[in-house]
Formats: C-alpha cells, sequence, structure tokens
C-alpha cells in the first residue's frame, strides 16, 4: 500500500504522497463442507481479485482459472483431511499439501499485486501475507475448515480457532506457529490497538481490497482507489488503515478536508498509527496551524523515531513557520537515519540557507545534488563561492 506525505518547506510546503458458519458433512472428518455449498467469501475474493488483474496488470482473466485451481487444491486436502478430528493434523495437513509438496512460497514483497491477487497466487505459487492468507481462507471455505484471518499492522496471517484453542499459521517462517505475544512484539501492538482479532470473511476482504486500493492509488487512479476503499470500509469499518489509504487518495486529489477528516477518523481508530499523524501535520501546516501541526509531527516521531521520512516531515514544518534551528536539528537526525534520503538531504541545505548558514548550505546542496536533487538557480547563484568545486561524497 502509498507509505506518507512528506514535505520540504521554506515559507510554504511542498505536498507529496509518500504512500461464517462452517456446515458439516456427516461422516466426513473435520468439518468438511459439501463442495456445492454458498460461498460468499469466495466468490467475493475471485470477483475482486479478476477485476484486479485486469486493471493492473492487463491480464485476461477467465474466471474458470483459478476455480479449477482450487477445486484440485480443495480435493487433495479434502483427501488429507477425511477422518480428521484435531486441530493440530489439520494445520499440519494444509501446510504439508500448500506449502511443502504444492511448493507455495512466502514473497515478503508488500505492494506487488501479483503476490496477492489469487490468479497471479496460484499460477506462480508465490504470495505474500496477504495472498497466501486468503488462498488458505479460500480453501478452508470452501472444506468447512475454520481459519480466520488476522490482521497486524502491515502484516497479516491465518488463525485456526479449534475447539482446544488457537493455532497461528505465520507464513513468512514456513508456516511456523507463532502466539499472541510474539506478534505484539514484532509488530508493536500494545493492549488497546485494534489488532490480532480474528477476523469475519468480510473482516479479511476489507483488508484485502485495502491493499487492492492502495495498487490502484499507485497507479495514479485515484478516483477508483477511494471506490474500493469505501467498499473496503463497509465490510471492515474499524480498520484504521483503510481511512488512512483514503485519505492519502483524497490528499492526492486535492480533496484537503475530506483527507484530513480520513486521517482524524484512522486516528481515532488506532490513536497510536503514526502514518495519519504525520499526513495531518502537513495538512495542518499547509493551513497555518502551525502548533497543532507540530503536535501532531512530534506525536509521529514518537511513535516512530527511526522514521526518517517522519521527521523530515515535522522538520519541514518547523521551517514553515521560521523555527529554522528546530527544523535543522530534525533534518540532521533524519539524514543520519538514512544518509542518502534526497528529500532531506534538500530540506537541510534549505534550511541552513535561509539561516543564512550558507557554507553549510553549500557542503548541503553538493551532498543533494549527488542524490539527484535540484535547486533553484538564486540559491546555487548565492551558494557559488562557498562550493567545494570538488564536490562533497553523499
Amino acid at each position: 500500500m502509498p507509505r506518507k506525505v512528506v514535505g520540504i518547506v521554506l515559507g510554504l510546503l511542498v505536498l507529496f504522497c509518500r504512500s461464517a458458519d462452517s456446515g458439516e458433512a456427516a461422516g466426513s472428518g473435520f468439518g468438511l463442507r459439501h463442495a456445492g455449498e454458498e460461498r460468499s467469501f469466495l466468490s467475493a475474493y475471485i470477483r475482486y481479485s479478476a477485476q484486479g488483474s485486469r486493471d493492473l496488470l492487463g491480464l485476461p482473466v477467465s474466471p474458470s482459472m483459478p476455480e479449477r485451481e482450487l477445486a484440485r487444491l480443495e480435493n487433495r486436502l479434502r483427501e488429507e483431511l477425511r477422518g480428521l478430528a484435531a486441530e493440530e493434523p489439520v494445520v499440519e495437513a494444509f501446510r504439508r499439501v500448500l506449502l511443502v509438496e504444492e511448493g507455495f512460497t512466502y514473497d515478503k514483497s508488500p505492494g506487488e499485486p501479483e503476490n496477492y491477487l489469487l490468479e497471479t497466487v496460484v499460477s506462480r505459487k508465490r504470495g505474500n501475507c496477504l495472498g497466501l492468507s486468503m488462498l488458505y481462507l479460500a480453501l478452508a471455505e470452501r472444506l468447512g475448515v475454520p481459519f480466520r484471518g488476522v490482521y497486524v499492522p502491515s502484516h497479516c496471517f491465518v488463525r485456526l480457532e479449534g475447539t482446544a484453542g488457537r493455532r497461528n499459521v505465520e507464513f513468512s517462517d514456513g508456516g511456523a506457529n507463532w502466539d499472541d505475544e510474539r506478534y505484539r512484539r514484532e509488530f508493536r501492538v500494545a493492549p488497546g490497538r485494534p489488532y490480532l482479532v480474528s477476523l469475519s470473511g468480510d473482516g479479511m476482504l476489507g483488508v484485502f481490497l485495502k491493499s487492492l486500493g492502495a495498487g490502484y492509488s499507485r497507479r495514479g487512479r485515484d478516483a477508483d482507489a477511494l471506490r474500493i476503499y469505501d467498499e473496503a470500509a463497509r465490510r471492515y469499518p474499524g480498520l484504521p488503515d483503510v481511512h488512512y489509504n483514503a485519505g492519502v487518495s483524497l490528499h492526492k486529489l486535492g480533496r484537503l478536508e475530506e483527507a484530513a477528516a480520513r486521517y482524524r477518523l484512522a486516528i481515532a481508530l488506532d490513536p497510536e498509527m503514526p502514518a495519519p499523524r504525520e499526513n495531518l501535520g502537513i495538512l495542518l501546516a499547509r493551513n497555518g496551524r502551525y502548533a497543532e501541526a507540530i503536535e501532531e509531527g512530534r506525536r509521529a516521531v514518537e511513535l516512530e523515531p527511526r522514521n526518517a521520512e517522519a521527521r523530515g516531515s515535522l522538520a519541514s514544518t518547523y521551517c514553515g513557520c521560521g523555527r529554522f534551528e528546530e527544523g535543522i536539528r530534525e533534518f540532521r537526525m533524519a539524514v543520519e537515519l538514512e544518509p542518502r534520503n534526497a528529500r532531506a538531504r534538500a530540506g537541510l541545505a534549505q534550511a541552513y540557507y535561509a539561516m543564512g548558514s550558507y557554507r553549510e548550505a553549500a557542503t548541503e546542496c553538493d551532498r543533494a545534488e549527488a542524490l539527484g536533487c535540484r535547486f533553484e538557480p538564486s540559491m546555487l547563484k548565492a551558494l557559488g563561492r562557498f562550493r567545494d568545486s570538488r564536490g562533497v561524497p553523499p
């Protein structure tokens, strides 16, 4: 999905986006469902995925292809599950058939549609956490196995909700069982944050749609992305990422009041989510509401202190209201975290220039230009005699 909106400003802010019930078949084992029963989750997933494959990948999609492959995998699993009554062997059967024998592999790339759209996941036998989770859930629905999707910030997995308790399946670790406490540590899920719950089919479709919408947004189709986010929010209104993503698309379309409202909604759902605070701070600074902007920017940095872009945004806000020393401090911390962050380098050069620290500005200007940045000719002319003609390594 787009990460954030970052502004490097002196005097004015430049904006850009960083971006069910299981029926049982008598005598068939672990709650296996008859093949002909209604599959609302699966039918919706196939429909949305097919549209995404056409629009984002340009693929001529035949709905029968993924259906045939799912039916084949279902039949393989059905034989393995027949007669099983305990949860652990069921989890192991899914892992062995899908991840070992069929060879489905984990790809950590989050933003590539090929890794979560059904057609390419089943044809390439590769998916990210979302793609493999949706595959498990589609097959679980067909078989009546009580897997549920679970979402944590920027990651998802599946969980078997059995009579003997829960069993999580972590695809980045070969289908290993991670306990909830490990997810809390790895993804900074403090008590009270709206994550780590077992989701309904609608909820997991909401997670899928927020990622699908981000795929449209990355291709500049933000009006289409907003329609998808609306559907995601209808299915999972409590997912903060949906409202943050919608805010980014509204921001890119220039609908700034609506964007601010969606950022605020994301913050209300998860006060510890830094991205909407950063973007809201940029919007507030644009409107001259610097005290509020700085408050949001500081909170974003507190929540994610090693995020160079968040520090760059806060630095830009400081500079926008004339607090250049504080802006320089934040820009310097940003380039310490990411020495090749071109935006932070350019912002630092401009901040030094605005303060009249021309020698420091010239040094940072050289470093920023080495990273591909361009500056106003008037600034370059003023710094000309301070610049080292040999250049300064980035």
